[in-house]
């Protein structure tokens, strides 16, 4: 928790996700994806594929 206030305090954003959102890779996989996709969706970020 002392982290995330640092990094919060420093102008950072934490994302944080929980084990049981992680756990099994059939449903982490699509909650990383949308969370990413949302992510630069919102700070205007177009991935390059290289």
């Amino acid at each position: 928790m002392k982290g995330d206030r640092d990094l919060k305090i420093s102008g950072y954003e934490v994302f944080r996700f929980g084990l049981d959102e992680l756990d099994e890779p059939t449903q982490a996989r699509p909650l990383l994806q949308r969370f990413f996709a949302d992510l630069f969706d919102r700070f205007d970020v177009i991935p390059s594929i290289d």
